[in-house]
C-alpha cells in the first residue's frame, strides 16, 4: 500500500499550477480509484458498493477494459517507474485470475457476464450470456501478451495465453475460439437489458477476431488465422445492416428478442463506447455515422436533463453535454424513477472527439479539442470534493447517484485524458 501511495504522489508532485478540481489532478485520483478496486486475487471489483446496488462482483466486461486501460499506463515510457512497478504484477495476477475463471464450468460458457470474488461463478439470474465478455478480454490479453514478448517471455505467452492447439486450453486462444464460433448467436446487451444481436458486441468481435488473426500468425498457427479473419470478415459485413441509411445514425441493435418497449429511438451510447474502445489509431466504426449518432444522443440529452440548462462554470468555462445512456433510460442507479447521466458515457464523448481529432487538421481538430475539454468540465464539476466517480449523477441537482467508486468510471476518465491530453501530460491545457 505505501507502494501504491508513494506512486501517486509522484505524479501529484510533477502537476503543474492548478486549481484544485483541475482536469489533470482527476486524472491522477482516477488512477487511485481504480488500484483500490483491484483485489490481490487478480480479480477487479465494479465498485465497492454492496447494496443499492451490490457492484461487489468482477463483471468481465468492465475488468477487460480496466486491464486494457492499465497496460497502457505501465507500457508508456513516461510512467514513473514506481507506478510500473506496481501495475505490472497486477496485470499479471489477473491473467492468472482470468485463466482460473475460464476452468469453471458455467451455465453459459464464457459468456458468463460476472463472477463472485471467491473465483466461483455467479449463479444468480442475470442476463446471460453476454457475448461481448470473451472478445474484450482477448484484446486486452493480446496486449499482455505483446508486451510478454517484448519482455522475452515467450515460453509463458505459449503456456498461459495462445498454444496453437485443439481443444484449446490458453487463454487467448479459448476466448478466440469462443467468438469465433458464437458471433451469430443473439446474446444480452452491456447494459444487461436486452437479448439480441448489438453493435457494441459485434464490433468487439470483430476486432477481437482481426487482432487475434494477426496474433495467431505470430504465433505460427496460419489455419486459426485464417479461420478468424473470415470470421471477422462476415461480421463486417452483418454490420453494415446497423446503418440507418435515412437517419445517418448507427443504430444500437437488430433483432431484439425480446426489445424493452419504451426504448424506441435506436440510439444508446454503447455505439460512442465500442468506437473508443477499438480505436488504435484507426476506427473499427464507420466514423461519419458514428458522430452523427453522438450529435443526436447530445441533442436529445441537452433537452431531457435539467443540469444541462446550466452551459458555463464560475469561471467561464463551457461545460459540454451531460450524456445517459439512451434517452428513453429509466435506471437511476437503484431503481428505475428516470434516467441520469453516467459518468462513462459523458466521457466517451470526449475520447471520440480526442480519437476525431487525431485524424484531422487545421480548425476542425481545434473545434474537435475544446468539445472535449468541455465535456471535461462536465465531468469535474459533478464530481465530489475528493475526486470520487460513482455511476451516475442526478439529472435534476447533479449530485452523484448509483455504484460509488465505479472502476468503469474511473478507467473512462483514464482513457478519455490519455486520448486528449497524450501520453504525458507536456501543456496545462488543451
Amino acid at each position: 500500500m505505501n507502494l501504491l501511495f508513494g506512486a501517486l504522489a509522484w505524479i501529484c508532485i510533477q502537476l503543474p499550477a492548478a486549481r484544485a478540481d483541475s482536469i489533470d489532478l482527476q486524472y491522477d485520483r482516477a488512477l487511485r480509484g481504480v488500484l483500490a478496486n483491484l483485489q490481490p486475487s487478480g480479480a477487479i471489483v465494479a465498485s465497492p458498493s454492496r447494496s443499492e446496488p451490490n457492484y461487489f462482483f468482477d463483471w468481465m466486461r468492465d475488468s477487460s477494459l480496466t486491464l486494457k486501460a492499465l497496460i497502457e499506463v505501465a507500457s508508456d515510457p513516461s510512467t514513473p517507474e514506481n507506478l510500473r512497478s506496481l501495475l505490472l504484477p497486477r496485470i499479471d495476477r489477473w491473467i492468472d485470475w482470468e485463466r482460473s475463471l475460464q476452468e469453471h464450468p458455467e451455465l453459459t460458457g464464457l459468456g458468463e457476464p460476472r463472477y463472485n470474488l471467491d473465483g466461483t461463478t455467479n449463479t444468480d439470474p442475470w442476463g446471460r450470456p453476454q457475448n461481448d465478455g470473451p472478445a474484450l478480454r482477448a484484446i486486452a490479453a493480446i496486449r499482455v501478451a505483446e508486451l510478454w514478448l517484448q519482455s522475452g517471455r515467450i515460453q509463458e505467452v505459449q503456456k498461459k495465453l495462445y498454444e496453437a492447439a485443439l481443444p484449446a486450453r490458453t487463454l487467448i486462444k479459448r476466448d478466440l475460439e469462443y467468438v469465433a464460433h458464437h458471433w451469430r448467436e443473439e446474446s444480452v446487451d452491456l447494459w444487461e437489458e436486452e437479448r439480441g444481436m448489438h453493435f457494441y458486441t459485434l464490433t468487439a468481435q470483430k476486432t477481437a477476431l482481426e487482432k487475434g488473426a494477426s496474433f495467431a500468425v505470430l504465433m505460427n498457427d496460419p489455419a486459426a488465422a485464417s479461420f478468424y479473419r473470415g470470421q471477422s470478415l462476415e461480421i463486417a459485413r452483418t454490420l453494415q445492416q446497423f446503418l440507418d441509411s435515412g437517419r445517418g445514425i448507427v443504430k444500437y441493435a437488430i433483432s431484439k428478442n425480446p426489445g424493452l418497449p419504451h426504448k424506441t429511438s435506436d440510439l444508446d451510447i454503447a455505439v460512442v463506447l465500442i468506437a473508443i474502445q477499438t480505436f488504435d489509431g484507426r476506427f473499427q466504426v464507420p466514423v461519419g455515422a458514428t458522430l452523427n449518432t453522438l450529435n443526436a444522443l447530445r441533442d436529445s440529452f441537452q433537452s431531457l436533463y435539467a443540469v444541462n440548462s446550466v452551459r458555463a462554470d464560475e469561471a467561464g468555462r463551457p461545460l459540454g453535454v451531460a450524456l445517459g445512456r439512451y434517452p428513453e433510460d429509466i435506471y437511476d442507479g437503484a431503481g428505475f424513477g428516470g434516467g441520469n447521466p453516467w459518468f462513462l458515457s459523458t466521457l466517451a464523448a470526449a475520447e471520440f472527439y480526442c480519437d476525431l481529432a487525431r485524424t484531422s487538421r487545421g480548425a476542425t481538430k481545434k473545434d474537435l479539442q475544446s468539445l472535449a475539454e468541455a465535456q471535461f468540465n462536465r465531468v469535474i464539476r459533478h464530481l465530489d470534493a475528493n475526486g470520487s466517480m460513482s455511476e451516475q449523477f442526478s439529472r435534476e441537482n447533479g449530485y452523484e447517484r448509483g455504484a460509488r467508486d465505479l472502476t468503469w468510471s474511473y478507467v473512462s476518465y483514464i482513457t478519455a485524458y490519455r486520448a486528449c491530453r497524450g501520453q504525458a501530460r507536456r501543456t496545462a491545457r488543451f
